[in-house]
């Protein structure tokens, strides 16, 4: 499941992180429960499930996810060589069950991904005409743009303005061509009773709002004053630049800048919150080289032609982290193989299973079945985002996408299918079929979330996300083969199939439904301002392509439209995601704020009154 996206993705979903315990089940071979035929009051889309159909046994899903999730394959990281190895094991897997390649002849689709931001050279800070050392006296943040520069000093307090704490420490100070020098944190970032909440870090805390304020500002660069000790770090996971050179810098650095203890400028701030910003005559010299490393990765899939015309997916994602990088959960920083049995060896597994049940049926179902194993999704969906915009089919002809992500835990007989709400048909079908199997199902959910359904739904298909539930070893190394529940899965995968089948065979569709925009709440801080856009993850543009807007969200009744690329949002230049995140979060519920979006060739102003985020 996707971890990559946050804290950028917190303008769109948020990742499921709540953890809970997880019993392993021993590894047994016994044989998922015959289905029951559909009830006689089933949608015109379903047709009955065959009761002879294949079985899928825990011993042959156990099978996949060994093998997967083996240390040899890398945690199928896409800068690895294990990923590639884990997509020669499932086009092998599919060519043996004689299902045809989805891909004109290929089973495989490969797209490009950065994988990470490497530093080139050794970057140079100098204080005046002394050089600093790097990796003592600064280092180099992966949100840094790649440049140099040169300018007078000035200090601008914690590099925070904030309107809605009545703090502004450029207030009074014009920093334009200047290098600005910044403590970390916020004021009072140790006291509870500080007007910024001293008992948790704001919003105004984070780096990249920073890097944001002080670029709008005019800045040529900011470096960030840090406590920890600085290291000579020069490869760090892909994120997109800040649009200004931004460095760490030791308290040893800053006092040779600036000529005094930041220390003791921090302690006067904290003690009456007022800022003690100031222009310096002193100057710096900087430079940093910084390049995007890219990587070719593959979707892989197959086909079981139809008697008739449409399509029905099935799908799930094959990658994970590898080694870990910013997506780990461990903070050891200890580089170690993260081998994902759950995200996602455990939907990749049932995905392989459902196509050799179906594949072994010896019949053709009226509509073809896809199955597909998507790269990227740990990175923001890039691989189902990337098949979407170049199918193997017409998107208008795909009935419906079921989606397996971390299904390998099913405990106390729970199990977890969200999108329901996106086809009319969808509740009492999904819930007939989870009853056949005795488990308690949890139903209900939009089409958008942090898995690869998100991109068909943004495509106009009605989807279904199975899911386990999540648990306190995900996006950990811990996530282990010998973990999952293998009873379990046998039962997921049993209710995938009849899901497949029942919408394959059957002779209508469902209906499509637009989920409207969330119910706001009130009271307390919420989750801050809420505009509706849904981003485009796959598409490198500058500024944020939308791949959708929520119907009745702000966006909706401002005029945004899917295909829409937004360029600047309340007066603040956005570039990338991570831009637009900044600018949101520095409104407040119930702020009008303008929106400039590219439309074709067309740059369209429209105004938005943002709502409080609702869930």
């Amino acid at each position: 499941m996707v971890k990559r996206l946050v804290p950028l993705a917190l303008a769109f979903f948020a990742c499921k992180s709540a953890p809970e315990p997880a019993p392993a089940a021993a590894p047994t071979s016994a044989p998922a429960s015959a289905p029951a035929s559909a009830p006689a009051s089933r949608p015109s889309f379903v047709a009955a499930v065959p009761a002879t159909t294949a079985t899928i046994t825990a011993q042959a899903l156990r099978e996949h996810v060994f093998t997967l999730a083996d240390d040899a394959l890398e945690g199928r990281g896409p800068d690895t060589k294990g990923i590639h190895r884990a997509a020669d094991y499932l086009e092998d897997a599919l060519i043996g069950m004689g299902l045809k390649p989805a891909f004109d002849r290929r089973y495989r689709q490969p797209f490009t991904m950065a994988v990470a931001i490497e530093v080139k050279g050794t970057p140079q800070l100098y204080a005046g005409t002394r050089a600093l050392k790097f990796g003592k006296d600064f280092a180099v943040f992966p949100f840094s743009k790649s440049g140099d520069a040169k300018g007078a000093l000035a200090f601008a307090g914690f590099g925070v303005s904030a309107k809605d704490f009545d703090y502004d420490d450029y207030a009074g100070i014009d920093v334009k061509d200047r290098v600005v020098v910044v403590l970390s944190g916020e004021p009072g970032d140790e006291d509870n009773k500080s007007v910024f909440d001293g008992r948790r870090p704001t919003r105004h805390s984070f780096l990249r709002t920073k890097a944001l304020v002080a670029r709008e500002a005019g800045a040529k660069a900011l470096l960030v004053v840090r406590e920890k000790p600085l290291a000579d770090t020069k490869r760090f996971a892909a994120e997109s630049d800040a649009g200004i050179v931004v460095l760490p810098i030791s308290k040893a650095a800053a006092k040779r800048l600036l000529g005094f203890d930041v220390d003791a400028k921090k302690k006067a701030i904290d003690g009456d919150y007022k800022p003690r910003s100031l222009l310096s005559k002193r100057t710096a010299k900087l430079s940093a080289t910084l390049a995007r490393i890219e990587r070719t990765v593959e979707n892989v899939g197959a086909v079981l032609p139809g008697t008739e015309a449409g399509a029905v997916v099935i799908g799930a994602h094959y990658d994970h982290l590898g080694y870990g990088d910013s997506g780990s959960l461990v903070t050891s920083g200890e580089k170690l193989v993260h081998n994902g049995a759950d995200d996602n060896a455990s939907g990749t597994a049932v995905v392989l299973e459902v196509a050799r049940a179906l594949a072994a049926r010896g019949d053709k179902p009226r509509r073809s079945v896809y199955f597909f194993l998507f790269a990227g999704e740990e990175a923001g969906l890039l691989g189902s985002n990337y098949l979407v915009k170049h199918p193997p089919f017409a998107m208008a002809d795909v009935t419906a996408m079921i989606n397996l992500d971390m299904v390998g835990r099913l405990r106390d007989e729970k199990l977890n299918v969200m999108g329901t709400k996106t086809a009319v048909e969808w509740p009492s079908f999904v819930k007939d079929v989870v009853d056949r199997y005795a488990l308690k199902g949890s139903f209900g959910g939009d089409g958008y979330g942090p898995s690869d359904h998100t991109s068909f739904y943004a495509e106009k298909v009605p989807v279904l996300y199975l899911f386990t539930g999540a648990h306190s070893e995900y996006h950990k190394p811990s996530d282990d083969a010998d973990t999952l529940n293998y009873q379990g899965m046998a039962k997921v995968a049993a209710i995938a199939h009849d899901l497949l089948v029942s919408v394959a065979d059957g002779a209508g569709r469902p209906t499509y439904v637009e989920i409207a925009a969330p119910v706001k709440m009130g009271g307390g801080h919420g989750y801050g301002p809420y505009f509706g856009s849904i981003p485009d993850f796959g598409e490198g543009v500058d500024g944020v392509l939308l791949s959708g807007v929520r119907e009745g969200s702000p966006a909706d009744k401002a005029g945004v439209k899917k295909g829409d690329i937004i360029v600047e949002f309340g007066g603040v230049a956005v570039h990338n995601l991570q831009d637009f995140t900044v600018a949101l979060r520095r409104c407040a519920p119930g702020d009008e704020v303008e929106v400039r979006v590219k439309r074709g060739e067309e740059v369209i102003t429209v105004k938005a009154k943002l709502e409080k985020r609702g869930g």
